[in-house]
């Protein structure tokens, strides 16, 4: 389709943003005509300029100077609903009160949401913990929690993935490097949830409480943990972040901490489940490439590296100007919100050629899914893991996977920021345990 045969035009991007079911389950046309008619748009329902091209968004993210990241995660997000409670008179006293402790946590912003030189300094504490010995050592416990729960319905023919394998493999790693008992697991799913609930989606105020409440819940948790591994430290990532020491440099603090988990838990948890399960789709409805990669194996990095770029879960990410600026032929005064969109970016045939078509093994730009520059995603490796040995494992166990309904009877997730599908029915041949 040609950007003039295309339904959209550049004051569509207010729908997308209002989460216009069409729209939010296809963005890519809306994007080529952003790309091509209005590169930085001023979105007035976000309050943001919308960054589409890629040459744009790599620019951006690599003047931290300019473009700070303490609203990485925009104004959807929880501290930024936080503030609108706390300074609405209507605001319950109860609420109000939850709302205050996110600000509270807020005044310790960590990796995501950090400018050098604090950036700097957590990510110089936390980078050991991610070190490739800790990465590669999860291969054996990854796979062999890939096949039990492969086992749990490979004789059934038939799966819905999310519940059953995309969910609860990556949250098993997440909360398994945090040293989280497998009791605590229901719990781990709702916290997750709750950090998530406010991006990019509206929200009643009883259900505001309720994600406030789970959040809360999630950091006393954690808290008595450290004091815990503080007392008997063990193998894990917590007792590395509590542990982390450098010269002349403050360790951790317990609000560092715990916010850092909760950047883990999103991070490890939720993009992961989303990349697992659009791929799934991806093989489900191209029995093609499916049968290529099970035929050479080898081909699964590649080809992993390119579902991120075209499925990036994450459709963006926000920063915020310290002094005026330019992007492209649009010049922003100092405070201005910036949403790069990585979902645009990465489609961008000024950087990729034939974009919308996998080109696994051929030679491609970095895509923008994990970032650039100083906050590239810390976890990335992690994630690449889980994807390849989900990827490996779905394609050898599951013979003729296809969907087990219509395309067309798929929804999306609601929210402009998260691109996936939260339930995916899936059919295959019948097989064995393992």
């Amino acid at each position: 389709m040609t950007t003039t045969e295309c339904p959209y035009n550049p004051a569509d991007l207010g729908k997308l943003l209002a989460g216009d079911p069409d729209l939010v389950r296809c963005p890519w046309p809306l994007y080529d005509v952003l790309r091509d008619q209005d590169p930085v748009a001023y979105a007035e329902r976000l309050g943001a300029y919308v960054v589409t091209r890629y040459a744009d968004a790599v620019e951006v993210l690599r003047d931290h100077d300019t473009f700070s990241s303490t609203m990485a995660s925009g104004p959807s997000s929880v501290t930024g609903l936080a503030q609108r409670l706390v300074d609405d008179p209507a605001t319950p006293e109860v609420l109000r009160a939850q709302a205050a402790r996110r600000l509270r946590m807020a005044k310790t912003p960590v990796l995501l949401l950090t400018d050098p030189p604090q950036h700097k300094r957590q990510r110089a504490l936390v980078a050991p913990a991610f070190s490739p010995r800790r990465i590669n050592a999860l291969e054996p416990e990854i796979r062999r929690f890939a096949n039990d729960l492969i086992d749990g319905f490979a004789a059934r023919g038939e799966v819905e993935l999310v519940s059953e394998f995309s969910l609860p493999l990556p949250m098993t790693v997440i909360a398994t490097m945090l040293g989280v008992p497998p009791e605590h697991m229901s719990d781990f799913k709702r916290w997750a949830d709750a950090f998530t609930a406010g991006v990019g989606a509206d929200r009643a105020p009883a259900e505001i409480a309720q994600m406030f409440a789970d959040i809360d819940a999630f950091y006393d948790y954690f808290t008595a943990e450290i004091e815990s591994r503080r007392a008997e430290p063990r193998d894990d990532l917590l007792t590395d972040l509590i542990q982390a020491r450098m010269d002349a440099e403050e360790p951790l603090s317990v609000d560092e901490i715990l916010l850092m988990l909760s950047q883990f838990l999103v991070g490890g948890h939720e993009t992961t489940t989303l990349m697992i399960t659009s791929a799934a789709y991806r093989f489900a409805t191209d029995p093609a490439l499916a049968d290529r990669v099970r035929a050479e194996p080898a081909l699964i990095p590649g080809l992993i590296d390119e579902m991120l770029r075209l499925d990036a879960p994450v459709q963006g990410m926000f920063r915020l100007t310290t002094r005026p600026a330019r992007i492209g032929d649009v010049d922003l005064p100092a405070g201005a919100l910036v949403w790069i969109v990585f979902g645009s970016a990465n489609r961008d045939p000024e950087a990729f050629v034939d974009p919308d078509y996998i080109a696994a093994g051929s030679s491609r730009p970095p895509h923008l899914t994990f970032g650039r520059f100083e906050h590239f995603c810390l976890g990335s490796s992690v994630a690449r893991l889980e994807l390849r040995l989900a990827t490996e494992l779905l394609l050898q166990r599951l013979p003729d996977l296809a969907l087990a309904c219509g395309a067309a009877e798929l929804r999306r997730h609601g929210s402009f920021v998260l691109h996936g599908y939260p339930a995916l029915p899936l059919r295959f041949t019948a097989g064995p345990t393992i």
